[in-house]
């Protein structure tokens, strides 16, 4: 099926646990849909510290799978490439403390 380029986007971050106990968080993937929830980027990224909660009840990430082997990329070309992505586009989100 073909993706349609709509307006209005969504964008949803999935965070990991770093430092004591896994408190602090670092971003793990980025998912972008658009007004008809297709799927217009999605891509894991590779922490910047040691993880030590992965979360994977909430996220979905197990240990292991945020490796450059396993198609992670750094969060500078993420950010990149996001930031592409939503170029004249509006971002619809559900809360901006999150």
């Amino acid at each position: 099926a073909r993706v349609e380029r709509t307006r209005a986007v969504a964008l949803d971050c999935e965070m990991v646990g770093v430092g004591h106990s896994g408190r602090e968080s670092v971003l793990a993937k980025v998912s972008i849909v658009n007004e008809k929830f297709q799927l217009l980027y999605s891509r894991l990224v590779i922490p910047s510290e040691e993880v030590t909660d992965y979360r994977s009840e909430i996220t979905g990430i197990r240990e292991g799978e945020l490796t450059a082997e396993k198609g992670a990329l750094p969060f500078e070309q993420v950010q990149k490439e996001v930031a592409a992505v939503l170029k004249g586009r509006v971002l619809v989100g559900h809360a901006l403390h999150n």
